[in-house]
């Protein structure tokens, strides 16, 4: 029977720097997340959205050439867009480029909101309820390789699902483009993707992980995330309803009359100071990304081509949140910072744990 030596051995590997130790949590991380099938099932299908913005970007790139492949398509395209922009189209190109990344970043909101549902609860409660912090920092690991390990597991997988796309779906519409000056023109709309992708990974990912510390049941995590994602939303709605109706009532707008020029005009400067949006965590973070990528700015321009009669109405059903930006932005920061802080007191070093 052979006798092993269990003194010190000598560290003959690549010794790597301590800036990236995190890494290793993160890797691991996203390992044990993709061996799901409910996850990899939420990645395939996060990516349908993506494939259509490819498409939509390379339609457009052939619209922008004049392309005989379209040509079949040009009665469509000039009934659905209009007689200026299909004989236009690269006087529009910012436009529709912009509305195409709101459109897709919209849905790919929804799927982040999955995927944080699927993956976030273990991170964190599940070393909490096997007692595996110590194992954690008995290594030459600090609180905050800790936390950028675990949240690195979420902007890993959101980002496979937003900035990953964008970026392909991006140069995809390049390619089909073969005009150099859509760099110029729409670079901004893809570096305003790629920061919203991120606004959306660390702020859904603090806060998961911050929910994640608070119990070492998973299953109450998923259902205090549930709480934050679908019943603030579901609160805001019911609150900007109630408002809508009251104001309608207060008015003495007869039903006939809601589609009014005055009336709309009214409430679409009703919406500029309606706070009640701001209960909703979706929201906030599509307020965001609307300022971003500037998609009021955008159907603006483009609600110029209708009819005199009918820019309110399409002004007030397509237009986003109409609160100041900052507002959520405001809401945002306090939440990243009372999870920090929720992280900070949960989570304590090793010379802390009992």
């Amino acid at each position: 029977m052979p006798i092993f030596d269990q003194g010190y051995q000598h560290w003959s590997g690549r010794l790597s720097g301590h800036g990236w130790r995190w890494l290793a949590i993160t890797r691991r991380g996203v390992k044990t997340a993709v061996q799901s099938r409910f996850v990899r099932l939420a990645l395939l299908a996060a990516w349908i959205p993506a494939l259509v913005l490819a498409l939509v970007l390379c339609l457009w790139g052939l619209v922008e050439r004049q392309s005989a492949l379209v040509e079949s398509f040009k009665p469509l395209l000039t009934q659905i867009f209009g007689m200026p922009i299909a004989s236009g189209p690269r006087d529009y190109r910012v436009e529709i480029w912009t509305l195409c990344f709101h459109y897709f970043l919209w849905w790919e909101l929804w799927f982040s909101m999955v995927l944080v549902l699927l993956v976030g609860p273990n991170l964190i409660s599940q070393d909490l309820r096997y007692n595996a912090l110590p194992l954690y920092f008995s290594r030459p690991l600090r609180r905050t390789d800790y936390f950028f390990g675990k949240l690195g597991v979420i902007v890993a997988l959101l980002a496979a699902v937003i900035i990953v796309p964008s970026l392909v779906a991006y140069v995809l519409g390049l390619l089909f483009s073969l005009d150099i000056t859509i760099l110029r023109d729409t670079s901004k709309i893809l570096l305003a993707s790629m920061i919203y992708g991120l606004v959306i990974a660390v702020s859904a990912g603090t806060l998961m992980l911050a929910l994640s510390s608070l119990s070492r049941n998973s299953r109450y995590i998923a259902l205090l995330w549930i709480g934050v994602w679908i019943l603030s939303s579901t609160v805001s709605l019911v609150l900007t309803t109630v408002e809508q109706e009251r104001r309608i009532s207060e008015a003495g707008v007869p039903p006939q009359f809601w589609v009014s020029e005055e009336h709309l005009q009214n409430e679409i400067e009703a919406a500029k100071s309606d706070w009640r949006p701001l209960v909703s965590y979706s929201a906030n973070l599509r307020r965001v990304g609307e300022r971003l990528l500037r998609t009021n700015a955008a159907w603006e321009r483009l609600l110029e081509l209708a009819p005199a009669g009918q820019r309110s109405q399409f002004l007030w059903q397509l237009n986003g949140n109409q609160y100041p930006w900052y507002w959520s932005a405001g809401v945002l920061a306090v939440l990243f910072v009372l999870s920090v802080g929720i992280l900070n007191f949960s989570i304590k070093s090793l010379d802390r744990l009992k």
